[in-house]
C-alpha cells in the first residue's frame, strides 16, 4: 500500500490563533496512522499557512476562484511534491519521508547546501573574489530553480538569512542536472541580459563543484558536461603601446590622490604586471638582495607554493620613496592601503575598493594624454605582457614573470595581443592601398 498526502486544516480549538484561523498541514497517511508536517518552509505566501474554516472550504471547492485558486493552487503543488518524495522511497517509513522532506541530507546531496559549504570553505581559506562568484552562482541557480527573485535586504543577520534562502524548499540534486538542464540555464540566463563571459564563470563554477561532488564526496551523479561545454567569451583584452604606458608615466598633476592611483598603475606594469591584491600586501620584508620577493595572492593555496622575483628598479623604488610607510618596522606594509588589525574580509574589500578608484583615475589619465582604449588597473599587466613579447622575451620567461603554472596558460594569455596585432597591420596594409 502506498502512502498518501494531502493538505488538512486542523480545526481543534487548542490550535487555533487568536483569530479563531485554524492551522494548515501535510498530512501523510500510511496504514491507517497519520502524521501531520509543516509547511512553512515550502509555502510561498507565510498567509496561506492559517485559514479560516470558510476560506478553507473555498479553497478545496471544485472551482475555487480569485486567491482562492492561488492557494489551492500551492497546496496541490506541496502535495506533488510529497508524492514525489513517497515515489522516491522503496519501502515506504515516516522516518525516511521526513528526511527527504525537511532536507535532511547530506551537505553534499543537495547542490545548493553543497555550494553554500564550498562559499563558506572558501573564505576560510581567504579566497574571497572566488567565494563571491560562487555565491553569485548558487543564486542564479535557486533563482532558476525556484522561479523567483531574491531580494537580499541589509539585517543584523544577513550571511544567516542568505543562509536560509539558499537551503530552504525544494532541494536541487546532482542528478537533476543535465545537459538539458544546463541549456534551460544558460538561456534563462541569456533572458535575464547575462554576458557571455558571466554565463561561462557560472557553468565553469557549476563544473568544479560537481567534480568535488563525484571525487571527493563520492556523489553519484551522471557527468553532464560530456553533453555540454561551458562558452567562453572572447572580449579583447586592452593592451597599451609602449609609448602610451610612457604617457601615463610622465603625466604631470597636483592631484596627490590621482598621483597616488596613477603611480600603483605604473608599479603595477613596472612590477612585471604585479597584481593589485599583491601590491597591496608588499611588506618592507618582501624586499630582498634588491628583488621583490613575493608569493601572488591567487595562488598561495596552491600545493606548491612559487614566490616571484622582481627586481627593484629605480623607477619602482622612486614609487616607494613618495608614497611607502615611513619607518614602522622591518615587516609592515609599504603602502598605506592596508591595516595590520584588519580582518581579511575588511582587507578583501579595501582592495575592491583601491581598484575601483586605480581604474578611475587612470581612465582620466589616460583621457587626459589622448588614450581612447577604457583602460583598467589590469590593463597594465596585459600591457607589460605585450611589450615584452614584441620585444622578444621568450614565452618561457613571460610565463615565469607572471606567475603562470604552465607556457600554455601564457600562450592563452597573448593569443589576443597576436589578434590585436594582425589587426593593425591589416588597417596598415588597407590604408596604403585605399
Amino acid at each position: 500500500m502506498q502512502a498518501t498526502a494531502r493538505i488538512f486544516i486542523l480545526k481543534a480549538p487548542a490550535k487555533r490563533t487568536l483569530e479563531n484561523l485554524c492551522p494548515i498541514k501535510l498530512c501523510i497517511t500510511y496504514n491507517r496512522d497519520r502524521k501531520y508536517y509543516s509547511i512553512q518552509e515550502r509555502i510561498k505566501e507565510s498567509s496561506w499557512l492559517y485559514l479560516s474554516e470558510e476560506d478553507y472550504t473555498k479553497v478545496t471547492s471544485d472551482s475555487p476562484r480569485g486567491k482562492y485558486r492561488d492557494i489551492a493552487f500551492e497546496y496541490r503543488r506541496i502535495e506533488d511534491e510529497a508524492y514525489d518524495i513517497i515515489k522516491d522511497i522503496p519501502i515506504f517509513s515516516f522516518g525516511q519521508f521526513e528526511e527527504k522532506y525537511f532536507n535532511r541530507v547530506g551537505e553534499w546531496d543537495n547542490v545548493f547546501s553543497a555550494m553554500w559549504h564550498h562559499v563558506q570553505s572558501l573564505k576560510q581559506q581567504e579566497r574571497f573574489g572566488y567565494a563571491s562568484s560562487f555565491e553569485s552562482t548558487l543564486r542564479a541557480i535557486k533563482e532558476y530553480h525556484t522561479g523567483k527573485e531574491f531580494e537580499f535586504v541589509p539585517r543584523k543577520d544577513k550571511v544567516g538569512q542568505r543562509e536560509k534562502d539558499y537551503l530552504t524548499g525544494r532541494p536541487l540534486r546532482f542528478v537533476d542536472i543535465t545537459g538539458t538542464w544546463l541549456r534551460g540555464f544558460e538561456k534563462y540566463l541569456k533572458d535575464k541580459e547575462k554576458s557571455t563571459s558571466t554565463i561561462g564563470i557560472y557553468m565553469r563554477n557549476i563544473r568544479v563543484l560537481f567534480n568535488l561532488a563525484i571525487d571527493k564526496h563520492k556523489i553519484k551523479a551522471e557527468y553532464p558536461f560530456r553533453d555540454y561545454t561551458p562558452k567562453t567569451a572572447t572580449k579583447r583584452k586592452i593592451a597599451l603601446t609602449a609609448h602610451q604606458i610612457s604617457l601615463i608615466s610622465n603625466y604631470e598633476t597636483d592631484h596627490p590622490v590621482m598621483r597616488f592611483y596613477r603611480d600603483m598603475f605604473m608599479f603595477s606594469f613596472l612590477g612585471n604586471g604585479m597584481n593589485l591584491a599583491d601590491i597591496a600586501r608588499l611588506r618592507y620584508s618582501n624586499i630582498k638582495d634588491g628583488e621583490l620577493c613575493f608569493v601572488r595572492q591567487k595562488t598561495k593555496e596552491e600545493a606548491v607554493e612559487e614566490t616571484l622575483h622582481v627586481i627593484l628598479t629605480r623607477s619602482l623604488q622612486d614609487i616607494i620613496n613618495r608614497h611607502g610607510q615611513k619607518a614602522v618596522g622591518f615587516d609592515a606594509y609599504i603602502f598605506p592601503i592596508l591595516k595590520e588589525e584588519w580582518t581579511e574580509v575588511r582587507k578583501y574589500a579595501e582592495i575592491k575598493q583601491l581598484t575601483k578608484q586605480v581604474n578611475k583615475y587612470i581612465r582620466e589619465v589616460a583621457k587626459d594624454v589622448g588614450i581612447e582604449e577604457k583602460i583598467s588597473s589590469y590593463s597594465a599587466r596585459h600591457s607589460w605582457a605585450t611589450i615584452l613579447k614584441h620585444s622578444g622575451a621568450s614565452v618561457e620567461f613571460i610565463k615565469e614573470s607572471l606567475g603562470h603554472s604552465s607556457t600554455a596558460v601564457t600562450e592563452r594569455y597573448l593569443k589576443s595581443f597576436e589578434k590585436s596585432t594582425r589587426k593593425e597591420q591589416a588597417e596598415k596594409m588597407e590604408a596604403l592601398i585605399i
